[in-house]
C-alpha cells in the first residue's frame, strides 16, 4: 500500500514537502496504524496519539484533503492515502498544528462563571434528567480541532470572527449548565453564532458521534432570537 505523508521541518525546510511510503495493508487498517509502522520501521515522522480510540483528539490530521482523527479513519489499500497536517492550524512540525489559539479560547469558556460561589444546597440538588441529557454528549468533545478545520464558516472568515464549532459547543455547555451564571446567550452571538451556515459539515466529520451541533445551535439561535439579538440584514 502506497501512503504519501506531509513532512515539515521548519528549522531546515523552506516549505511542506511530500514523502512517499510503502507499508504492509492489512483488512481494516487505520490511518494511526499505518504512520506507526513507517514511524517504526521506516523513518521517523512527528505527529502525536494516545488514547487510539477518539477521545484524546490528539492524533487529529487530513486523509485526501479530509480532517479525520488517524485513529478511527480507514486507509484505503489500492486508492490514495495522502496524508497532510491539520489545516487551518499553523504546523509546528510534519503532522503536528499549532492549536493553542483554539484550546486557549475553549479553556476561558469552560471556566465556570459565577457571581457568589456555589452552596451545598445547589451541589446536592438533583439535576434535571433533561438539563443532564443535553449536556452530557457535550462531555465528549475532545476539542481535536477537526470540525474546526473542516469548517466552511472558519475557513472563509477565520477563527477570530467566528470561533468555530468546537468553541461553541463550549459556550453550549455553559448555556445548559445549571451552575453556571454567566450570559453565554450573548456570548454565543459575539462569537459569531449567526455566522453558522448550518451545513452540518461539523457533524459529519466529528467522531464524537454522541454531538448533535445542531441541536445546540438551534437552542442558542432560539435564546438568542427570544432577546433580539439577531444578525440584522
Amino acid at each position: 500500500m502506497k501512503i504519501s505523508v506531509q513532512k515539515y521541518d521548519p528549522s531546515v525546510d523552506e516549505a511542506p514537502y511530500v514523502k512517499e511510503f510503502e507499508v504492509e495493508y492489512r483488512q481494516n487498517m487505520t490511518l494511526l496504524e499505518a504512520l506507526v509502522a513507517i514511524n517504526d520501521e521506516q523513518e521517523p515522522i512527528v505527529f502525536d496519539y494516545s488514547c487510539r480510540g477518539r477521545t484524546c483528539g490528539r492524533c487529529a490530521m487530513a486523509l485526501n484533503g479530509q480532517p479525520c482523527l488517524a485513529c478511527v479513519t480507514l486507509v484505503s489499500e489500492n486508492g490514495a492515502n495522502e496524508v497532510t497536517a491539520l489545516p487551518g492550524f499553523p504546523i509546528v512540525r510534519d503532522l503536528i498544528v499549532d492549536k493553542s489559539m483554539m484550546n486557549d479560547r475553549i479553556a476561558n469558556i469552560m471556566a465556570r462563571q459565577r457571581a457568589f460561589p456555589l452552596t451545598l444546597d445547589e451541589i446536592n440538588a438533583p439535576v434535571d434528567p433533561v438539563i443532564y441529557n443535553k449536556m452530557d454528549p457535550l462531555e465528549h468533545c475532545a476539542r481535536c480541532g477537526v470540525c474546526v478545520s473542516a469548517c466552511p464558516t472558519v475557513q472563509l472568515m477565520g477563527q477570530k470572527e467566528y470561533i468555530g464549532p468546537a468553541g461553541m459547543l463550549a459556550i453550549g455547555l455553559r448555556y445548559y449548565d445549571p451552575y453556571d451564571q454567566g450570559d453565554r446567550v450573548v456570548e454565543a452571538v459575539q462569537n459569531g453564532l449567526w455566522n453558522c451556515i448550518q451545513c452540518s459539515t461539523c457533524d459529519e466529520v466529528c467522531k464524537a458521534l454522541e454531538i448533535d451541533h445542531q441541536v445546540i445551535w438551534k437552542d442558542l439561535r432560539a435564546a438568542a432570537e427570544a432577546r433580539g439579538l439577531v444578525k440584522k440584514a
